[in-house]
């Protein structure tokens, strides 16, 4: 079972290696991580995608918030949430394969961020379900070079 967390965190060295830490100790696997300062300055935000079993989980976002430095935590799946990734995908173009190319892109919501004589870099925002769903009608092109950022999530009501 995979499992969103949101924390809040002091913007300072070893925070991310303190926290990665405790998730591996526990045995959690981190599915997704993603880190930027937040709302606030010298304060970050991580929007961490986990999986296993579910009391494990729930200790493990109560073990996070007692970590030195880290402001809040916040379990997504209770609250519901919105999430987002950004994919940049690098593949192989000829020109007979540029009217497909694009239809696809437009049908997908994506659109070409750089074109070469022979690539086309490809960016798109959406679900991971939508991302991992372009990456698969492209596989046929051949993909060069792929980056995820890994999902960026925000509650979907207002926090009480």
């Amino acid at each position: 079972m995979r499992h969103m967390i949101s924390c809040l965190v002091a913007n300072r060295p070893g925070v991310l290696a303190r926290i990665a830490k405790s998730f591996g100790d526990r045995g959690i696997n981190i599915h997704s991580l993603a880190v930027n300062e937040a709302e606030q300055e010298h304060i970050s935000r991580l929007t961490i995608e986990i999986e296993g079993e579910m009391d494990k989980l729930e200790a493990i976002a109560d073990e996070t918030a007692r970590l030195d430095d880290v402001i809040e935590v916040e379990d997504l799946d209770r609250s519901g949430f919105i999430d987002r990734e950004l994919m940049l995908a690098k593949i192989h173009t000829r020109p007979e394969d540029l009217p497909q190319l694009m239809q696809i892109l437009e049908v997908m919501g994506a659109k070409v961020s750089a074109l070469k004589l022979d690539t086309m870099t490809i960016e798109m925002t959406g679900s991971d379900e939508k991302v991992t769903a372009l990456l698969r009608m492209l596989r046929p092109f051949g993909i060069i070079e792929c980056a995820r950022s890994g999902r960026v999530a925000v509650s979907e009501g207002e926090k009480t």
